[in-house]
């Protein structure tokens, strides 16, 4: 027979030509025949028709793994009476179990002796016994090759589980009724331990059904009992996931069995691990490795893969050529090598979620399956996955795979199992976090030392935690949600115990600026997380405490505790800062912007926005959302807080606007989104919050949130975000606002920045005494009187960026460090000035009191760079670090005088902290806004003399993207793309020549190479 068949006429095929041979065998030594299998499958399915169970009903399955026999003689008399089965795992939570047969509304459940029938639902309840009917023949109704055959629950790793659907045209895609040779020919049976209701055991049941050799069945995988069996039937081909593959080899189960007659080895639900796959090729020596990737969603197509120490991380090709894809964002073909979503296609007729045709678009597009990970293709076209795209951990700019990080975890002898997540982090977004099962106790110092040789810094967990064991799910999957939960929960490490009274006062410090449990003398302040504005915290926090002048540089000369317990207490004491005992309503950089509209740069009421647009796949309540951002503008007095007569003025209310809004389109909706952003804020009157929703589609919505940027800076947007989130799920739930109250607000922080003043102004006056209020002349400058931006982009790859980095690190410096050495380098030799200052924006939150403010706290900092006498490039690299670290000393100080005195400094901004927009406690992702079609123009009464604007992002591949932005009047984009090549060229010299001289480096200058 040709074209698609169903699985009724693959077991009648099979029990016409083998009717007493076995097809499936149990461990406790039970059996069905084919002939028997037909024959009780044909009683069910008579028994449902008599039941009134019509065509396209679901018919919901629950049995436990001992009645694996009455599970599959149910699945197919439910199939025979051209009904749906709908496979339940006993081990499956009740909630979810309710929420399937919900999703599904299933007609009856069909269910074992042993497992009771599910509560909370009003559909019948049999056994196969009692549901069976006597009869001759199969039961008179047709089944088609394209009715649905099955709906089996995804495995709900990150999410709640959903019903994708199967036709028996894809369950039997690439079978025959009487083929040449049957697969797994090499055996006379085959083992599998998958527990009833996973894609993997579904597969093993088709397999009984076409395969040579019958199934055996471990109703209960326990690794001395798999090893036996495999003795027992001599079994050629054993099927495993990673997980209880694990178990088997940290038994040492085959040391004690002969398992020499497997000839094939399948791994599936998650690629194997590097170094599991090699232990699994020295345990079963006779035997192939085969990683095969697949889904729930897209079987049967695949990839499988011989186990290759070439290709470790490669789980192999597809069948055929072009069933395997790298896309972006937008599903557009990425080329070799570069990192992007995997999407895998089938011949078959594709799957389909169950009742829910919006996320079945988003995933099932054109015969193309969205698999939810991400990878990339080589040149031979092999696969290699990087992470669950829900997994990997964006931590500050950086995307980490926890996939590569459980696998150099793996190569130490003494880890059994590894998982590692991410887990929140109030600076970084999310943190690197592992739970581990030791086979062997070894120092948790120890263990990180054996990463941080495999790993780079950021990738190496900020937290390890010991556990007994991890939680799987029923198809061997561990549960990543329940182990984030344990990893987000406050617990210390252990290490070397504090010792002074300095160590333990500091370990406190270090606890609250981290936001980590105990910490211990051997802790490095950066592998726990830290970074440059953790560092500025830290110094405020232990000057107050220690009474001492604390630099911030503190962190960077010495980040082991114990290290800087010592230093601190080397310190000389100095009195600390008070409280702050007044208000002010406007921050320094606030009366800066005002003083920047009054030179005519602006109108005065739109001086730009902070805007935020997400898109929202699920339910999003617009009237919840609209009083969840009502109670953020009360909470803080920033966004409450009008200029009038260049005063501030605090309102008692001052309510948001909220735009709610019906969409047809992705299209329209933008449209919608983006005049919402292009209206200005009336600075005056109020209000300072936008937020427009818009409603695409059931559980599909667009939101743009937007504050006024006079009131409001970048950072501020992600705890807006933060407490709309926290905010959104009480409301929803009639529950009370969950936010404990601020220790402050934006005034009180404006109050004692301004008591910094008398010690910061003086400082600023000496550093900038002399400094030049411009780079000029500088070469391809034309003087004018407009000034329009525009901006010329650049990339610097994952590799030449951790290049960056690595210099950083090896001079105890900063990324943005680095990259302003290299371009003071640049602005140096382009213009012959080296006397250089620079401008900076820091987010002003030195205290951990202050990250969960809103207002405009940014400082902007003008750090002087002498690049003068031709410097080796570490000699300008620690000049320009020894000015930052003095600067972020002293960043609360009266902008607006110093400003005037350097109008135009060359503005270099490194974005390190940021992370992707989204909605907490929702399914949510970055929603891309088209930008605005013309660009705003400004008029600069003395001329424009300012030099192009470096700007730097770290991005989640580990990238840095960058930009060179200029005055379209004053600049040809020639000179910028040479200005941008200069920068680039100058980046890979300096770092891989630190030790040359400026004139060695040959940085170009503007009318050549130099």
């Amino acid at each position: 027979m040709t074209g698609p068949l169903t699985v009724p006429a693959l077991l009648a095929a099979r029990a016409a030509a083998e009717p007493d041979r076995p097809a499936l065998l149990l461990d406790d030594g039970r059996s069905l025949t084919f002939r028997q299998w037909e024959g009780r499958s044909d009683g069910v399915a008579r028994g449902l028709l008599r039941r009134g169970v019509a065509r396209g009903d679901r018919v919901a399955l629950r049995f436990a793994e001992a009645g694996w026999l009455d599970f599959a003689v149910a699945c197919v008399g439910v199939q025979k009476a051209a009904a749906v089965a709908v496979p339940l795992s006993t081990r499956l939570a009740p909630a979810e179990t309710r929420d399937l047969l919900r999703q599904c509304a299933v007609a009856g459940v069909v269910h074992g002796e042993d497992a009771a029938p599910p509560a909370g639902h009003d559909a019948w309840t049999a056994t196969p016994a009692t549901i069976a009917c006597a009869g001759e023949g199969p039961p008179a109704v047709e089944v088609r090759a394209g009715d649905v055959a099955q709906i089996l629950a995804t495995s709900g790793t990150t999410g709640r589980p959903r019903g994708v659907c199967a036709s028996h045209a894809n369950l039997t895609h690439g079978t025959s009724l009487a083929p040449r040779q049957r697969p797994l020919a090499h055996s006379d049976r085959f083992l599998h331990a998958f527990p009833i209701g996973t894609n993997a055991a579904q597969t093993m049941l088709l397999n009984a059904l076409t395969a040579r050799p019958a199934a055996v069945v471990a109703t209960e995988f326990e690794p001395d009992r798999f090893c036996a069996l495999i003795e027992a039937h001599r079994a050629g081909t054993v099927f495993l996931v990673p997980a209880t593959a694990m178990a088997l080899l940290n038994a040492r189960a085959h040391d004690r069995h002969d398992v020499s007659s497997v000839l094939l080895l399948g791994s599936t639900a998650a690629p194997l691990p590097p170094a599991v796959a090699l232990a699994l090729s020295a345990a079963f020596p006779n035997a192939a490795i085969v990683n095969t990737y697949t889904s729930t969603e897209a079987a049967p197509a695949q990839t499988t893969m011989v186990f290759d120490p070439e290709r470790p991380w490669s789980v192999g090709r597809p069948l055929h050529e072009d069933e395997v894809m790298i896309a972006d964002e937008r599903g557009r073909r990425l080329g070799p090598h570069e990192v992007g979503e995997v999407w895998l296609r089938s011949r078959a007729a594709p799957r389909f979620y169950y009742g829910d045709p919006e996320t079945s678009a988003r995933v099932f597009a054109g015969g193309w399956v969205r698999m939810g990970d991400v990878g990339s293709l080589d040149a031979d076209g092999y696969l290699s996955l990087v992470d669950r795209e829900a997994d990997a951990v964006k931590t500050g700019a950086f995307k980490v795979s926890t996939l590569q990080v459980e696998a150099a975890f793996y190569e130490h002898p003494a880890v059994a199992e590894a998982c590692v997540v991410g887990v929140p982090h109030p600076v970084m977004g999310t943190m690197v976090a592992a739970a581990v099962v030791l086979r062997a106790p070894v120092p948790l110092d120890d263990l990180r030392a054996f990463l941080g040789e495999r790993l780079a810094r950021h990738e190496v967990p900020t937290r390890i935690d010991v556990v007994e064991a991890l939680p799987h799910n029923q198809a061997g999957k561990v549960v990543k949600r329940e182990v984030r939960a344990l990893l987000a929960a406050p617990r210390g490490s252990p290490g070397m115990p504090l010792g002074s009274p300095a160590e333990v006062r500091l370990g406190a410090l270090w606890s609250r600026v981290l936001g980590v449990g105990a910490v211990a003398a051997d802790s490095d302040f950066f592998a726990l997380g830290g970074d440059s504005l953790r560092a500025s915290q830290l110094s405020a926090v232990v000057g107050e405490a220690f009474g001492i002048a604390a630099p911030a540089s503190l962190a960077f000369e010495a980040p082991v505790l114990a290290a800087q317990a010592a230093r601190i207490e080397a310190l000389a004491p100095s009195p600390g800062p008070g409280p702050a005992g007044g208000r002010a309503l406007l921050s320094a950089q606030q009366e800066s912007f005002l003083g920047w509209v009054a030179e005519g740069r602006g109108d005065g009421r739109h001086p730009g926005a902070i805007a935020a647009a997400i898109r929202v796949r699920d339910e999003l309540d617009h009237d919840v959302l609209r009083r969840s951002l009502d109670e953020v503008v009360r909470r803080h007095e920033a966004l409450r807080t009008v200029i009038r007569s260049g005063r501030g003025v605090l309102l008692d209310d001052c309510p948001p606007e909220f735009v709610s809004a019906d969409a047809s389109s992705e299209v329209q909706a933008a449209v919608l989104l983006r005049e919402a952003r292009g209206r200005a804020f009336d600075t005056a009157a109020g209000p300072l919050v936008r937020a427009a929703a818009v409603r695409l589609g059931p559980g599909h919505h667009a939101l743009a949130l937007l504050g006024a940027h006079l009131m409001f800076d970048g950072w501020s947007m992600g705890v807006l975000l933060r407490e709309l989130g926290l905010l959104y799920s009480a409301l929803r739930l009639g529950g009370p606002s969950p936010l404990p109250p601020l220790p402050l607000q934006a005034p009180e922080l404006f109050a004692w920045a301004r008591e910094q003043w008398p010690r910061t102004r003086e400082w600023w006056r000496r550093a900038l005494d002399g400094a030049p209020p411009a780079i000029d002349p500088f070469p391809g400058r034309r003087l004018v009187h407009r000034f329009t931006r525009a901006s010329v982009p650049f990339r610097i790859d994952p590799e030449a960026a951790g290049r960056l980095r690595a210099a950083a690190r090896a001079h105890t410096a900063t990324p943005f460090m680095v990259a302003a050495a290299c371009w003071s380098a640049v602005l140096a030799a382009w213009s012959g000035t080296t006397d250089l200052v620079l401008m900076t924006p820091v987010p002003g939150r030195t205290r951990p009191e202050f990250e969960g403010l809103i207002g405009c706290l940014v400082q902007s900092l003008l750090p002087r760079v002498d690049a003068g006498g031709d410097p080796p490039f570490a000699e300008l690299l620690a000049r320009v670090r020894a000015s930052t670290l003095a600067a972020i000393d002293h960043q609360f100080y009266p902008y607006e005088e110093f400003r005037v005195r350097v109008p135009e400094p060359a503005w270099v901004r490194y974005e390190s902290w940021g992370g992707l927009a989204h909605f907490p406690g929702l399914e949510s992702e970055p929603f891309e806004l088209p930008r605005e079609a013309a660009p705003e123009e400004w008029h600069i009464p003395d001329g424009d003399r300012t030099v192009p604007e470096l700007a730097l992002s770290e991005q989640p591949d580990g990238s840095v993207a960058g930009w060179l932005v200029y005055n379209v009047y004053a600049f040809e984009r020639a000179t910028i793309e040479r200005l941008a090549d200069a920068f680039l060229r100058t980046g890979r010299q300096a770092i891989d020549q630190p030790a040359s001289k400026l004139s060695e480096l040959r940085v170009p200058g503007p009318a050549g190479d130099g």
